[in-house]
Protein backbone atom coordinates (compact mmCIF):
# COMPACT_ATOMS: atom_id res chain seq x y z
CA UNK A 1 0.00 0.00 0.00
CA UNK A 2 1.47 3.46 -0.78
CA UNK A 3 1.64 6.23 1.54
CA UNK A 4 -0.98 8.26 0.63
CA UNK A 5 -3.00 5.64 0.41
CA UNK A 6 -2.19 4.23 3.37
CA UNK A 7 -3.04 7.67 5.19
CA UNK A 8 -6.35 8.11 3.53
CA UNK A 9 -7.52 4.56 5.39
CA UNK A 10 -5.75 5.91 8.93
CA UNK A 11 -7.54 9.00 8.71
CA UNK A 12 -10.82 7.64 8.09
CA UNK A 13 -10.19 4.72 11.25
CA UNK A 14 -8.93 7.10 13.54
CA UNK A 15 -12.27 9.22 12.62
CA UNK A 16 -14.32 6.27 12.96
CA UNK A 17 -13.23 5.54 16.00
CA UNK A 18 -13.31 8.82 17.83
CA UNK A 19 -16.65 9.16 16.73
CA UNK A 20 -17.87 6.28 18.66
CA UNK A 21 -16.14 7.72 21.55
CA UNK A 22 -16.86 10.89 21.72
CA UNK A 23 -19.27 11.58 19.00
CA UNK A 24 -16.67 14.27 17.71
CA UNK A 25 -13.22 15.44 17.61
CA UNK A 26 -13.79 18.94 17.52
CA UNK A 27 -12.15 20.80 20.69
CA UNK A 28 -14.17 24.10 20.55
CA UNK A 29 -16.92 23.47 23.09
CA UNK A 30 -20.23 25.24 23.33
CA UNK A 31 -20.99 29.17 23.71
CA UNK A 32 -20.28 29.44 27.65
CA UNK A 33 -22.93 30.51 30.03
CA UNK A 34 -23.36 33.33 32.27
CA UNK A 35 -22.39 30.88 35.13
CA UNK A 36 -19.26 29.68 33.17
CA UNK A 37 -17.95 32.85 32.41
CA UNK A 38 -15.73 33.06 35.62
CA UNK A 39 -13.90 29.72 34.77
CA UNK A 40 -13.66 31.04 31.42
CA UNK A 41 -11.08 33.55 32.65
CA UNK A 42 -9.00 30.88 34.24
CA UNK A 43 -5.46 29.72 32.64
CA UNK A 44 -5.93 26.33 31.78
CA UNK A 45 -4.29 23.64 33.23
CA UNK A 46 -0.85 21.91 31.63
CA UNK A 47 -3.16 18.73 31.23
CA UNK A 48 -6.11 20.64 29.29
CA UNK A 49 -3.28 22.51 27.14
CA UNK A 50 -1.92 19.19 25.93
CA UNK A 51 -5.38 17.86 25.16
CA UNK A 52 -6.05 20.71 23.12
CA UNK A 53 -2.96 20.00 20.81
CA UNK A 54 -3.37 16.38 20.78
CA UNK A 55 -7.00 16.43 19.99
CA UNK A 56 -6.17 19.15 17.47
CA UNK A 57 -3.41 17.19 15.72
CA UNK A 58 -5.83 13.67 15.94
CA UNK A 59 -8.70 16.12 14.03
CA UNK A 60 -6.03 16.37 11.32
CA UNK A 61 -5.10 13.30 10.97
CA UNK A 62 -9.01 12.10 10.62
CA UNK A 63 -9.43 14.98 8.14
CA UNK A 64 -11.60 17.46 9.90
CA UNK A 65 -11.01 20.76 11.08
CA UNK A 66 -8.16 21.15 14.01
CA UNK A 67 -10.39 23.64 16.09
CA UNK A 68 -13.82 23.45 14.71
CA UNK A 69 -15.37 27.05 13.26
CA UNK A 70 -11.83 28.69 13.18
CA UNK A 71 -10.14 29.67 10.19
CA UNK A 72 -6.81 28.36 9.94
CA UNK A 73 -6.30 29.83 6.99
CA UNK A 74 -3.96 27.34 5.28
CA UNK A 75 -5.22 24.91 2.59
CA UNK A 76 -3.96 21.09 2.87
CA UNK A 77 -2.87 20.71 -0.68
CA UNK A 78 0.03 21.20 -1.54
CA UNK A 79 1.15 24.34 -3.38
CA UNK A 80 3.87 24.98 -6.17
CA UNK A 81 5.94 28.08 -5.68
CA UNK A 82 3.93 31.06 -6.65
CA UNK A 83 7.36 32.90 -7.61
CA UNK A 84 8.33 31.27 -11.05
CA UNK A 85 6.16 31.91 -14.09
CA UNK A 86 4.97 29.72 -17.12
CA UNK A 87 6.08 26.31 -17.78
CA UNK A 88 8.81 25.82 -15.14
CA UNK A 89 5.58 26.75 -12.87
CA UNK A 90 3.36 24.74 -14.95
CA UNK A 91 6.01 21.49 -14.14
CA UNK A 92 6.33 21.98 -10.52
CA UNK A 93 2.43 22.32 -10.23
CA UNK A 94 1.83 19.11 -11.94
CA UNK A 95 4.41 17.67 -10.02
CA UNK A 96 2.93 18.67 -6.81
CA UNK A 97 -0.25 17.01 -7.38
CA UNK A 98 0.89 13.71 -8.86
CA UNK A 99 3.10 13.39 -5.22
CA UNK A 100 -0.18 14.48 -3.57
CA UNK A 101 -1.98 11.88 -5.12
CA UNK A 102 0.12 9.12 -6.19
CA UNK A 103 2.92 9.73 -4.37
CA UNK A 104 7.08 9.17 -6.04
CA UNK A 105 6.72 5.88 -7.51
CA UNK A 106 3.99 7.76 -10.17
CA UNK A 107 6.55 10.92 -10.36
CA UNK A 108 8.18 10.22 -13.43
CA UNK A 109 8.72 13.06 -16.11
CA UNK A 110 6.30 11.29 -18.62
CA UNK A 111 3.52 11.97 -16.30
CA UNK A 112 4.32 15.22 -14.94
CA UNK A 113 4.56 16.00 -19.01
CA UNK A 114 1.35 14.60 -19.66
CA UNK A 115 -0.15 16.31 -16.15
CA UNK A 116 0.78 19.57 -17.59
CA UNK A 117 -0.14 19.73 -20.90
CA UNK A 118 3.30 20.19 -21.88
CA UNK A 119 6.27 18.71 -24.39
CA UNK A 120 8.62 16.36 -22.27
CA UNK A 121 11.74 18.52 -24.10
CA UNK A 122 10.48 22.01 -22.55
CA UNK A 123 11.01 20.31 -19.06
CA UNK A 124 14.41 19.35 -20.28
CA UNK A 125 15.16 22.77 -20.60
CA UNK A 126 14.43 23.98 -16.99
CA UNK A 127 15.51 20.77 -15.41
CA UNK A 128 18.54 18.59 -16.32
CA UNK A 129 16.88 15.40 -14.80
CA UNK A 130 14.41 13.98 -12.19
CA UNK A 131 16.39 14.70 -9.21
CA UNK A 132 16.78 18.42 -10.54
CA UNK A 133 13.03 18.74 -10.17
CA UNK A 134 12.56 16.54 -6.95
CA UNK A 135 15.26 19.24 -5.43
CA UNK A 136 13.14 21.71 -6.73
CA UNK A 137 9.80 20.63 -5.05
CA UNK A 138 11.60 19.64 -1.71
CA UNK A 139 13.34 23.22 -1.25
CA UNK A 140 9.69 25.00 -1.85
CA UNK A 141 8.48 21.81 0.68
CA UNK A 142 10.37 23.97 3.18
CA UNK A 143 9.72 27.40 2.10
CA UNK A 144 6.15 25.84 2.51
CA UNK A 145 6.43 24.63 5.95
CA UNK A 146 8.28 28.05 6.87
CA UNK A 147 5.24 29.76 5.98
CA UNK A 148 2.91 27.72 7.90
CA UNK A 149 5.28 27.83 11.13
CA UNK A 150 4.61 31.35 10.99
CA UNK A 151 0.81 31.49 10.39
CA UNK A 152 0.17 29.05 12.96
CA UNK A 153 1.85 31.62 15.44
CA UNK A 154 -0.38 34.03 14.86
CA UNK A 155 -3.70 32.02 15.60
CA UNK A 156 -4.52 31.82 19.58
CA UNK A 157 -5.87 28.65 19.76
CA UNK A 158 -2.13 27.44 19.16
CA UNK A 159 -0.35 29.63 21.69
CA UNK A 160 2.56 29.77 22.90
CA UNK A 161 4.77 30.73 20.25
CA UNK A 162 6.51 27.04 20.57
CA UNK A 163 3.04 25.40 20.76
CA UNK A 164 2.36 26.54 17.55
CA UNK A 165 5.33 25.91 15.06
CA UNK A 166 5.33 22.72 16.64
CA UNK A 167 1.39 21.78 15.20
CA UNK A 168 2.65 23.49 12.66
CA UNK A 169 5.36 20.68 11.63
CA UNK A 170 3.12 18.04 13.03
CA UNK A 171 0.11 19.00 10.91
CA UNK A 172 2.46 19.12 7.96
CA UNK A 173 3.95 15.67 8.87
CA UNK A 174 0.06 14.20 8.59
CA UNK A 175 -1.77 16.24 5.62
CA UNK A 176 1.61 16.15 3.06
CA UNK A 177 3.38 13.21 3.76
CA UNK A 178 4.87 12.30 0.55
CA UNK A 179 6.22 15.86 0.33
CA UNK A 180 7.85 15.82 3.83
CA UNK A 181 9.45 12.59 2.99
CA UNK A 182 11.18 14.01 -0.25
CA UNK A 183 12.07 16.88 1.79
CA UNK A 184 13.84 14.89 4.15
CA UNK A 185 15.42 12.19 1.65
CA UNK A 186 18.68 11.20 2.95
CA UNK A 187 20.48 10.91 -0.91
CA UNK A 188 19.04 14.51 -1.88
CA UNK A 189 20.25 16.02 1.54
CA UNK A 190 23.89 13.91 1.55
CA UNK A 191 24.35 15.41 -2.42
CA UNK A 192 22.84 19.06 -2.61
CA UNK A 193 23.82 21.90 -0.27
CA UNK A 194 20.58 23.76 -1.32
CA UNK A 195 18.13 21.34 0.13
CA UNK A 196 20.37 21.70 3.38
CA UNK A 197 20.41 25.23 3.40
CA UNK A 198 16.83 24.82 3.02
CA UNK A 199 16.35 22.72 6.19
CA UNK A 200 18.63 24.96 8.28
CA UNK A 201 16.56 28.01 7.40
CA UNK A 202 13.08 26.41 8.51
CA UNK A 203 14.77 25.04 11.86
CA UNK A 204 16.13 28.73 12.45
CA UNK A 205 12.14 29.92 12.12
CA UNK A 206 11.10 27.26 14.97
CA UNK A 207 14.39 28.34 17.11
CA UNK A 208 12.59 31.89 16.97
CA UNK A 209 9.57 30.51 18.41
CA UNK A 210 11.38 28.58 21.21
CA UNK A 211 12.99 31.95 22.04
CA UNK A 212 9.43 33.61 21.70
CA UNK A 213 8.17 31.01 24.71
CA UNK A 214 9.05 32.51 28.06
CA UNK A 215 8.12 28.80 29.16
CA UNK A 216 11.80 27.71 28.04
CA UNK A 217 14.85 29.22 30.18
CA UNK A 218 17.42 31.20 27.39
CA UNK A 219 20.00 29.16 28.40
CA UNK A 220 17.75 26.35 27.36
CA UNK A 221 15.89 27.79 24.44
CA UNK A 222 18.64 26.22 21.40
CA UNK A 223 19.01 23.12 22.87
CA UNK A 224 14.98 23.03 23.24
CA UNK A 225 14.81 23.88 19.96
CA UNK A 226 17.21 21.49 17.87
CA UNK A 227 15.66 18.13 19.95
CA UNK A 228 11.91 18.84 19.41
CA UNK A 229 12.86 19.64 15.82
CA UNK A 230 14.47 15.83 15.98
CA UNK A 231 11.60 14.26 17.19
CA UNK A 232 9.65 15.75 14.82
CA UNK A 233 12.10 14.33 11.93
CA UNK A 234 11.75 11.25 13.81
CA UNK A 235 8.05 11.31 14.08
CA UNK A 236 7.76 11.84 9.87
CA UNK A 237 10.10 9.63 9.01
CA UNK A 238 8.12 6.81 10.91
CA UNK A 239 4.82 7.89 9.37
CA UNK A 240 6.55 8.65 6.02
CA UNK A 241 7.62 5.04 5.59
CA UNK A 242 6.88 2.33 7.76
CA UNK A 243 6.75 -0.82 6.94
CA UNK A 244 4.49 -1.98 4.04
CA UNK A 245 3.06 1.35 4.25
CA UNK A 246 0.35 0.52 7.09
CA UNK A 247 0.64 2.35 10.26
CA UNK A 248 -1.35 1.28 13.20
CA UNK A 249 -4.16 3.48 14.27
CA UNK A 250 -3.46 3.59 17.56
CA UNK A 251 0.98 3.98 17.75
CA UNK A 252 0.13 6.98 15.45
CA UNK A 253 -1.75 8.16 18.17
CA UNK A 254 0.50 7.74 20.59
CA UNK A 255 3.67 9.62 18.72
CA UNK A 256 1.38 12.53 18.47
CA UNK A 257 -0.74 12.27 22.07
CA UNK A 258 3.44 12.09 23.27
CA UNK A 259 4.70 14.76 21.08
CA UNK A 260 1.70 17.31 22.98
CA UNK A 261 2.47 15.96 26.26
CA UNK A 262 6.28 16.48 25.64
CA UNK A 263 5.59 20.14 24.20
CA UNK A 264 3.80 21.21 27.16
CA UNK A 265 5.40 19.42 30.02
CA UNK A 266 8.07 22.61 29.36
CA UNK A 267 5.28 24.94 30.97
Amino acid sequence: MKPHVQLASYRRMIELKNWKQAGSIEVIRSPPTEADSGAMEKKPEKSERSAGIREALLAVAAGKPPFAGKDAGRSTLMRAPREVEGVRAKTLSAAMQILSERGTEDLSLRAIADNAGIGLASIYHYFANKEELLLQLAIAGFHELREDIAHFRTIPEYAPPMRASAFAFFNFVLTKPALLSLMFDEHLMARHESLREAELLTLQAYRAAVAEDARIPPEHQENAAHAIWAMGRGIASIISSYPSGNIPPEFVEKLLSGAAYLIDRSG
